[in-house]
């Protein structure tokens, strides 16, 4: 405390007059408190510091550090002594960027500093600012916002965490705000926007929109759309054959469009003025010096969403892109920023900032991990993940499929169907791996990219992210021998089983994964690891090439999903849409009941199949 601060008052009163040594001031005691003006703009809240004084006139403020040391401000012509409470709330203001003239402007989106400062301001009884703590009010407590509407069209069951996270997005809506739903995978939030969505274009509250998407899960919304929300139009913009004019557009509900395309035809878009604009995995901004966050900068819309499971992958920088893309401005500069939360978080691990940056973010993002919906969950979770192959995959395996259908068509009429099986099982094999990894069906195609890989490390990277632990199974040692190498590119630390293990080493590789927390990913072939072992410390389960029996698939998910499992169990089917992988599925589905009573082994498979199944499958 200064000298002045803990003395000035009591000299002054004595009838010593004091003076500043340079400026040759008298000093006033003061008596009275500092206060904010504050006035609620369109983008900003104008804040500018007045000095009431015991009379209760207001007069305007200037300071700056040296004279704050020494326990000062210029209120009007006076030097005045103010109190340690008062020049605490003024270095605060400072590090928010105020000026030595008292003056602030702060972003709109910033509502916790009204209750912060609430009792500082002096025209508190403003209409705008009693809106502004209401709203405030309401982003901190659940049970505040009001209850919407489920869509009348909506083809499933909100789970209740599902129909919190429906609610939060018309919250934000109702209010104009921009938000981050940030739940955990597994969690459901593509469906908890499709629901959304659908029940803004029952309301006629929704114009032309734009979702965009990494490639890898572009076929997953369009599943999820034609599962849950039928109703909702959309054009798909992608691929090579997509149309550079863009015409009609208002007969859409939104556009479906991939982050890269996106990127490629921002001249198309950058006219066009959205009603909503969200971005799935929207971690892919996180580089704020990156094209792909520019270009989704320069797009126009009245509300904007983000869907992210790891919201913060590799330091807090990323946390600002994300939020400069919904509410430009809350979190500062960049520069800004890396000096007031990133550095001081990241180097000095200071625990009152990163209490800061938590306050203004949490009104604006929703995170529910999986523990905290765990109630709710079903001991056992199957989702299928889709993937659509890129350009040069797609005409491999047209290529392949065009082939072998011509030549397997020929043999069953020829020599009928139980006489075709082996062809037809080496026919379906070749486009499996295709579909899977091209470079299994031939060396030359090693440089053909997969889209289930692609799509596999995304998942992987988020599972890790969220600090759970997963297992991959598949029936191609050649698929767990790339994957692996990836892991060890990444300096993942992992389990592996094969078929070529010996009793020995899978016990070694089991209990390793089970009892050491660095392990965090189990690599096993469908064959070898099926049954006899217990993997209860992993919850996330991955098949990463599915096939035509459920019972194999049910018998590898149970090795975490078994007695001494403690947590929910959340299983993804890896499935290629276009491809034999996704017939196999409705082949399973119409065979559902004969598979689980009767057939027990490929060959008896084949054998029931009938010549209609086997055009489906091609």
């Amino acid at each position: 405390m200064s000298f002045l601060v803990e003395h000035g008052k009591k000299i002054l009163d004595e009838g010593i007059e004091i003076r500043l040594k340079n400026r040759k001031k008298k000093i006033s005691p003061g008596g009275g408190s500092i206060g904010l003006k504050v006035n609620p703009g369109m983008d900003w809240f104008e804040v500018k510091v007045e000095y009431q004084d015991a009379r209760g006139s207001m007069n305007s403020v200037s300071f700056d550090e040296s004279l704050l040391s020494m326990g000062l401000i210029k209120a009007g012509d006076n030097y005045i002594i103010i109190s340690e409470e008062d020049i605490i709330k003024l270095r605060a203001l400072m590090d928010e960027g105020m000026s030595e003239d008292g003056e602030l402007k702060i972003s709109k989106y910033r509502y916790h500093f009204i209750d912060d400062y609430y009792m500082d301001i002096i025209n508190r009884q403003d209409s705008r600012i009693e809106s502004i703590r209401k709203i405030s009010a309401r982003m901190k407590d659940f049970k505040k916002i009001k209850r919407y509407q489920l869509p009348r069209s909506f083809n499933g069951v909100l789970r209740d965490y599902q129909y919190a996270g429906y609610r939060w997005l018309f919250f934000l809506r109702d209010y104009d705000l921009n938000g981050c739903l940030a739940d955990d995978m597994g969690l459901g939030k593509t469906v908890q926007a499709l629901a959304f969505l659908q029940k803004l274009k029952e309301d006629n509250k929704l114009a032309i929109s734009m979702v965009v998407v990494p490639v890898n899960t572009m076929a997953n919304w369009e599943s999820e759309i034609e599962r849950f929300t039928p109703e909702l139009q959309y054009l798909l913009h992608y691929g090579a054959g997509r149309d550079k004019e863009l015409e009609n557009i208002d007969r859409y509900d939104f556009i479906l469009s991939s982050y890269h395309t996106l990127k490629n035809d921002i001249d198309l878009f950058k006219r066009i003025s959205f009603s909503y604009i969200i971005l799935d995995e929207s971690q892919s901004i996180k580089n704020s010096n990156s094209i792909l966050f520019k270009t989704m900068r320069i797009l126009k819309s009245d509300h904007r969403l983000s869907l992210t499971g790891t919201p913060v992958e590799n330091n807090t920088l990323e946390l600002w892109s994300q939020m400069e893309f919904l509410n430009p401005g809350i979190l500062g500069s960049r520069n800004e920023f890396f000096r007031k939360f990133a550095r001081p978080i990241e180097q000095n691990g200071d625990r009152n900032v990163t209490e800061k940056l938590k306050k203004i973010i949490y009104p604006f993002l929703l995170r529910r991990r999986k523990e905290d919906v765990v109630k709710e969950l079903p001991d056992k979770s199957e989702i299928i993940l889709y993937s659509r192959m890129e350009e040069k995959q797609s005409d491999v395996y047209e290529q392949h499929r065009n082939f072998y259908r011509d030549a397997i068509f020929g043999k069953i009429e020829r020599d009928g169907i139980e006489k075709s099986a082996i062809e037809i099982f080496a026919a379906l094999l070749k486009l499996r791996q295709i579909a899977l990894f091209p470079v299994l069906s031939d060396v030359k195609f090693k440089n053909v990219e997969s889209c289930k890989f692609q799509q596999l490390k995304d998942i992987v990277d988020e599972i890790l992210q969220e600090n759970h632990k997963i297992v991959i199974f598949s029936q191609f040692v050649k698929c767990l021998q790339i994957i692996r190498r990836y892991f060890q590119r990444k300096n993942y630390r992992y389990s592996y089983i094969d078929g070529s293990m010996n009793a020995g080493k899978r016990k070694i590789e089991i209990s390793t994964f089970q009892e050491n927390e660095d392990y965090k990913v189990f690599l096993l072939s469908l064959k070898a690891g099926g049954v006899g072992i217990n993997l209860t410390s992993a919850d996330y389960v991955i098949l990463f090439d599915p096939w035509w029996n459920p019972a194999v698939e049910n018998q590898a998910v149970d090795r975490l999903h078994r007695i001494g499992q403690t947590r929910k169990v959340i299983a993804y089917k890896m499935v290629v849409k276009d491809t034999v992988e996704e017939k196999m599925l409705e082949l399973q589905e119409r065979k559902k009941k004969l598979v689980s009573e009767l057939i027990t082994t490929e060959s008896s498979f084949f054998k029931s199949l009938s010549k209609d199944d086997v055009v489906r499958l091609f």
